[in-house]
């Protein structure tokens, strides 16, 4: 009796055990179940992460190859407009409000006869001549007064035979900068035609005056001339007649002198003619 109760004891302590263990298993899977879930939203938060940053990094990526295509473009189009700006035919410049040159391209430099790195800071005004400082002078405040395009000619002080003319115009650059663009070219041959056309003008009118004073002092006879066809005198317009002689010395600038034809000398004088004819042909032989 004893032993049945011995027995049913340690089966029932045995049972207990082995719930407890279960229990303790039960919580070992469950918290490895927990654990594995827990690593799995881990490694899932990781792995989403992981992709936005290749995402982004592909982003970055194109991104800096749109840049480096704008950048290309950028200086292909500086190196365009430094092309034209420095090989351009004619002068380009950047001067402040006391003509202090700031720019300038390959041909102002040329024009000006300097080289350019040298042009820098040095002001435009040195190197106009004396005659043209007040032009440029006027110029130069127009500029700088209005937003509008101001135009002069202008001679240059350069070590050459003939004068040096350029065509200024400028405008007022956009900012707070004091400054302005001046396009500068040479205008010495149209100069040099203007002058040539200047002085043969003046020949021109001083001929014409010459010519008109001439016309002025000539008497002409125009028309038709009544003439009497036995003495040879002549009606003006009046009515009136007049020889020859008068006639003409009335209307126009000619003045007679008197001889006698050999017809008339014949007529008149006769004999005496012939003896002065026959004298005058002994003398001839």
């Amino acid at each position: 009796m004893a032993l049945k109760n011995n027995q049913s004891g340690d089966a029932t302590e045995l049972r207990r055990q082995a719930e407890v263990k279960l229990n303790e298993r039960l919580s070992a899977e469950q918290a490895g179940k927990k654990k594995t879930a827990a690593l799995h939203t881990v490694e899932s938060d990781t792995q989403r992460l992981l992709h936005e940053l290749e995402v982004h990094q592909i982003e970055l990526e194109m991104q800096n190859e749109e840049l480096m295509q704008s950048r290309a473009q950028v200086e292909a189009g500086l190196r365009q407009y430094t092309d034209l700006y420095d090989f351009a035919p004619i002068g380009y410049f950047t001067m402040a409000r006391d003509s202090a040159i700031q720019q300038v391209n390959l041909a102002g430099a040329i024009l000006l006869g300097i080289e350019r790195g040298a042009l820098i800071n040095r002001r435009f005004g040195v190197f106009i001549s004396t005659q043209s400082h007040t032009t440029f002078n006027n110029f130069l405040e127009k500029v700088f007064g209005n937003r509008q395009k101001e135009a002069c000619e202008v001679q240059l002080l350069k070590d050459v035979s003939a004068p040096l003319w350029v065509h200024i115009e400028a405008i007022k650059e956009e900012g707070q900068r004091e400054s302005c663009r001046a396009v500068v070219s040479d205008i010495t041959e149209r100069k040099h035609v203007e002058e040539v056309l200047r002085e043969a003008t003046k020949e021109r009118e001083k001929l014409i005056k010459e010519l008109q004073s001439a016309l002025d002092n000539v008497k002409t006879l125009q028309g038709l001339i009544p003439i009497c066809s036995n003495c040879r005198k002549i009606r003006d317009d009046k009515g009136f007649w007049s020889q020859v002689e008068e006639y003409i010395a009335g209307h126009t600038d000619a003045e007679f002198t008197h001889g006698i034809c050999p017809e008339c000398a014949k007529k008149l004088y006769g004999d005496l003619y012939e003896k002065a004819l026959e004298k005058q042909n002994k003398k001839n032989i």
